[in-house]
């Protein structure tokens, strides 16, 4: 299979089956911020790297909208 077919065949899964996908995007994100992940958690190099929320509101807002995302999914799978 070349690299043409192989990318082809993936978007064609990915369409099918965005629900798992984003599924398995919403829990890598809850669970970097519970396990205080440095690449998801600490913004370095942006501008928002000295707001006032901090890293621990950071993490608190990305684990709420992992948590989304993964409920959203769940409900489309239920559907």
């Amino acid at each position: 299979m070349d690299a043409e077919a192989f990318f082809e065949r993936g978007q064609a899964l990915a369409g099918e089956h965005w629900e798992v996908l984003t599924l398995l995007l919403g829990a890598v994100i809850v669970l970097g911020a519970v396990r205080d992940w440095s690449w998801l958690c600490d913004p370095a190099g942006t501008r928002q790297a000295y707001s006032t929320m901090g890293r621990g509101g950071r993490r608190v807002v990305l684990g709420a909208l992992g948590a989304l995302l993964m409920g959203v999914s769940l409900w489309q799978m239920a559907c």
